[in-house]
């Protein structure tokens, strides 16, 4: 059997169905896993080995920069102006219609089994991600009573343990799922929240080797950020390490990417919800048995070119339209058609984290990005969009806009052209428990 199998991978001829992995990673930019390179990055060998085994696109785009935006593009291969979730909080636009196709229900109707390992309530129900899920494993322990509790000094602070958890447990739910439904395919997605916040760190013996005692301030946080990463990476490697223990990692997809990344300090901003390349350049991993591994693209591509690259793979048709294309001839060293990166950030319309207070200027935001260049259009603004040569300056720090610049009105055409723009508020009332979660998260000052 094992050399009828290698027999068939060599002809092309790919035995079906495969198990597929999706991980992704929250708030987990591209240059703090090692395979990426950076001087920065966390000891991350797990990813590094998906890499190895696969193909690293080495400047992919999220196309937006806030949770459950960003995760509707990647599991439904679609704009956000297309599925409809544009915001995190808001009266509306931030829910994902079950009757948006997506990769769970295709899967699922073709006789995969799904399941869902989730580690903070921002990819709960609560935001319509449920759909197609025979196993919601949302990370959330509680009823929103008890999410809140009283400091003693007449403000109520957030029950950490009750919206979000740690890789380590997230993993070992994932693990005894997948030996429950023993040789049937499955379709798992995976979500590690770990890097998004310090409130649940690494155990200690961890964050001791990694973040030197005495580190303090801006220091600090960006080595324990890195900790963290290095930590959601041996928790992956447990599940790895399982699936070939039990003979299943020769025919397991694994994709792994993020939702968006984090500032850091870069551009002056810590955290994320802004366009810079820190917040919406992620990793993108993608290791498919019988494809040749070791490959690095540098081409821009889209958190949106996913899921497709796993239904041309599969031979499974989505339903409906899809605006993502499939990676395989990039991996394949075939030729591509470039492609340019949309992502949007609604901030005066998504009253988290009270954005607009903060940064003003960046009330909305759009953007598009290709292999060259990259605009930021403020349209309340417009004299304060930025146009970047990505090319030569990817670090943003020399910004060329003017509003006849031909690059720049070239990539505004493609934006006018989009369908993304929003010119009004949105009108459904969000519900109470959903409010009231976010607000213990921090979402809403």
């Amino acid at each position: 059997m094992l050399l009828l199998g290698a027999l068939l991978l060599a002809c092309g001829t790919k035995p079906q169905p495969y198990n597929v992995i999706l991980i992704t990673l929250d708030t987990t930019r591209a240059d703090y896993l090692s395979c990426y390179g950076s001087p920065n990055a966390a000891n991350t060998p797990y990813f590094d080995g998906i890499a190895a085994q696969g193909t690293l696109f080495e400047r992919a785009i999220a196309q937006a920069s806030v949770t459950p935006v960003s995760h509707a593009s990647i599991l439904t291969g679609l704009y956000q102006y297309q599925h409809g979730v544009r915001v995190l909080y808001a009266s509306s636009g931030y829910r994902l219609d079950p009757a948006v196709p997506r990769i769970t229900t295709v899967l699922r109707d073709k006789g995969w089994r799904t399941g869902a390992f989730l580690s903070a309530f921002p990819v709960s129900e609560q935001f319509g991600f449920d759909t197609g899920f025979e196993v919601f494993d949302n990370g959330i322990q509680a009823a929103t009573d008890t999410v809140l509790q009283e400091s003693g000094d007449g403000r109520f602070r957030w029950n950490v343990a009750r919206n979000q958890r740690r890789s380590d447990v997230t993993t070992d739910r994932a693990i005894a799922w997948i030996d429950e439904i023993g040789k049937d395919p499955f379709f798992t997605w995976i979500h590690y929240w770990d890097p998004h916040d310090m409130s649940l760190k690494p155990p200690a013996e961890v964050v001791s080797e990694l973040v030197p005692r005495g580190t303090v301030g801006d220091e600090y946080r960006r080595k324990m950020y890195a900790a963290e990463v290095q930590y959601v990476d041996s928790q992956f490697g447990r599940l790895v390490e399982h699936l070939k223990a039990t003979g299943k990692w020769d025919r397991t997809i694994v994709i792994v990417t993020s939702d968006h990344g984090e500032g850091l300090g870069d551009h002056d901003w810590w955290n994320h919800r802004i366009l810079y390349q820190e917040q919406i350049r992620v990793p993108l991993l993608v290791r498919i048995p019988g494809e040749t591994g070791g490959k690095r693209v540098s081409s821009i591509v889209r958190t949106i070119d996913a899921v497709p690259t796993l239904y041309d793979w599969l031979d499974v048709a989505p339903e409906g339209h899809i605006e993502g294309r499939t990676l395989l001839p990039l991996m394949r060293g075939e030729p591509d058609e470039p492609r340019i990166a949309y992502a949007d950030q609604l901030n005066m319309y998504d009253t988290n984290a009270n954005m607009v207070a903060r940064r003003p200027n960046d009330d909305l935001l759009y953007c598009a990005v290709d292999d060259n260049w990259k605009l930021i259009y403020r349209p309340r603004h417009p004299d304060l969009s930025e146009l970047y040569h990505i090319a030569e300056d990817p670090g943003e720090l020399q910004n060329l806009y003017h509003k006849n610049h031909p690059e720049a009105l070239r990539l505004r055409a493609y934006l006018d052209e989009s369908g993304g723009y929003v010119d009004g508020p949105f009108g459904e009332s969000m519900d109470e428990e959903t409010k009231k979660r976010l607000e213990a998260l921090g979402y809403v000052d």
